[in-house]
């Protein structure tokens, strides 16, 4: 499997494309057509969790409840919320390291596959993950989005732990989705297409385009018939693979949407370019990813965007932009006033996204109140390594589906029920995720 892995990043190299773009490049669509307002989905996940007490206020109505000192900057869309904190997590297995371990697994609907990770500690999901759930689903009712789902990051380091250490998003077992970590690149990947100097299509990007596709044609042969030869087990790998190929390939045919068809603008300067590893850039690029996350659901290039911020430790991630220095795992084992200040801050980026979301109008409503998002983190606490009283924040009206303006903190249910709700917020009829059917009480 490693072998093939690294042949596919080999294949990539070559081709000029990143490895990101394999799960996610689909085929085309028509952009002229009026937008309608169909459910769309966002996910961000976080890391460390946050101190008890700080986020949810008590249970019941929003409307006139006083926010707790960390979710104080989401004041304003308390109508538009759904806080949820004690969560339960079938994924976490009980020694202590295992708070930062469920990062892999925390989207999945099994607890993963023990034999994977460094030390056996990052488990890997052994199914597709909810959000990949979500976006297969979609692809059969809307083949000709561009995208069946865009991943994005921001300071997702490298640690020991393994792939299940800083990916969460999965399309089967093994099938880690690889976020692009830079937001001039995922531009480029949605709206630019090569321009000559006369403003017009550049015919050699067009010839280039042929021989990629001539040369995926051939490895997709190559590769078809080399899985006839393999087991069940390996054959499914092949097949994953198979299927990156071929929407690899039919993104090479795919046109791009225009930003200002849909009403959209970016405010990121491709001749300005912004160090993706800088944590001083970190303000810079989240604004940045969520402007293309929410450009990309507008233009219905995809109805899924996901966004990994910091991975199962955060060891990579500091905030010297609020004069915070120490990096976000060892700010999560030694709370204290660093833990408030970086954690309002965060809200406040997660209220700024909101307010973007809102500042699109849809009709008579908002981009919001057509969609749903999951603001969610991995951890209880970071002192602990708890991961069994997780806080999850809903916003958005999801079409009418969400009954929002509530506060619900000892829900008694597991993050599973949570995501059988969202799968069902997004159209797909299902009765149970994992261990978890649907929450009727986060319902309308």
């Amino acid at each position: 499997m490693k072998n093939w892995e690294l042949a596919r990043r080999d294949l990539l190299k070559g081709l000029g494309v990143g490895v990101c773009c394999l799960p996610t490049l689909r085929a085309t669509r028509s952009y002229a057509a009026t937008p309608g307002y169909a459910n769309r989905l966002m996910i961000v996940l976080l890391t460390e969790g946050y101190r008890p007490g700080q986020v949810a206020p008590p249970a019941g109505p929003l409307a006139s409840a006083t926010m707790p000192p960390v979710t104080e900057p989401l004041t304003k869309h308390r109508d538009d919320l759904i806080i949820l904190t004690n969560l339960n997590n079938p994924q976490f297995r009980g020694c202590p390291r295992w708070g930062h371990g469920t990062y892999g697994t925390i989207f999945a609907q099994d607890r993963g596959d023990p034999n994977t990770g460094n030390g056996k500690e990052y488990w890997e999901p052994t199914s597709p993950t909810m959000d990949q759930v979500i976006a297969a689903s979609v692809m059969k009712t809307a083949p000709n989005l561009v995208l069946p789902s865009l991943a994005t990051a921001v300071r997702v380091g490298t640690n020991s732990g393994g792939t299940g250490s800083n990916r969460c998003f999965y399309t089967g077992p093994g099938q880690s989705i690889t976020p692009e970590v830079d937001p001039f690149k995922i531009f480029s990947m949605l709206f630019a297409g090569k321009m000559g100097a006369n403003g017009m299509p550049d015919p050699s990007a067009d010839r280039l385009r042929g021989e990629r596709k001539s040369l995926l044609d051939f490895v997709g042969g190559s590769l078809e018939r080399f899985s006839t030869q393999l087991g069940t087990e390996d054959r499914s790998v092949i097949q994953g693979h198979l299927e990156s190929i071929r929407t690899l390939e039919r993104e090479l045919t795919t046109p791009r949407p225009s930003l200002g068809a849909c009403g959209m603008t970016f405010t990121g300067d491709p001749s300005k370019p912004v160090d993706p590893a800088s944590n001083a850039n970190i303000p810079t690029l989240l604004n940045l990813n969520f402007q293309l996350m929410t450009a990309a659901l507008k233009c219905d290039a995809t109805r899924v965007t996901t966004m990994q911020f910091g991975d199962a430790t955060g060891g990579s991630v500091t905030f010297p932009f609020v004069n915070v220095n120490r990096n976000w795992h060892s700010i999560g084992h030694n709370p204290g006033a660093d833990k408030i200040v970086v954690d309002k801050w965060v809200m406040t980026q997660f209220s700024g996204l909101l307010d973007m979301l809102k500042a699109v109008p849809e009709g008579a409503e908002t981009m919001l109140d057509h969609m749903t998002v999951l603001w969610a983190n991995h951890m209880e606490s970071g002192d602990t390594h708890g991961a069994t009283k997780l806080p999850w924040i809903i916003a958005g009206k999801g079409n009418g589906f969400w009954k929002t303006g509530q506060s619900i903190p000892d829900p008694g249910k597991n993050n599973t029920h949570v995501m059988a709700t969202i799968c069902n917020a997004m159209g797909v009829d299902l009765k149970t995720f994992g261990d978890g059917a649907p929450m009727p009480e986060l319902v309308k």
